[in-house]
């Protein structure tokens, strides 16, 4: 029972390192998206493109042709947020920045479905 308990807890701490070095350790609030972007590509994160960028709002619309093909949306309310998208290993990272200067508010690692 001993050895059951853990092998389990073996596998549980390698399941658990796998992810936690799938999420990338530059990404800091309140640092601009611009920085942010290049350390993710310098870790190997590839901007996921927004096909569907013609749905998305005026905002998004202007960031994505200056170059930023990973917003996904913005919402041009009192905070201004905007969400982007990245793809790596099959992990899917979004950053989500707020104000018109793009400051990274959150982070999250979300499965590839």
């Amino acid at each position: 029972m001993h050895t059951k308990i853990s092998l389990l807890s073996s596998v549980l701490l390698l399941s658990l390192s796998a992810q936690a070095s799938d999420f990338p350790s530059s990404i800091k609030s309140g640092v601009p998206y611009e920085i942010t972007k290049a350390s993710l590509i310098a870790e190997g994160w590839k901007p996921l493109v927004n096909s569907k960028i013609q749905n998305s709002s005026l905002f998004a619309q202007e960031i994505f042709e200056k170059g930023s093909t990973e917003v996904v949306d913005c919402i041009s309310m009192e905070i201004d947020g905007c969400a982007f998208r990245y793809i790596k290993n099959k992990k899917i990272l979004e950053i989500r920045t707020i104000t018109r200067d793009l400051k990274v508010d959150k982070i999250n690692l979300i499965n590839k479905k």
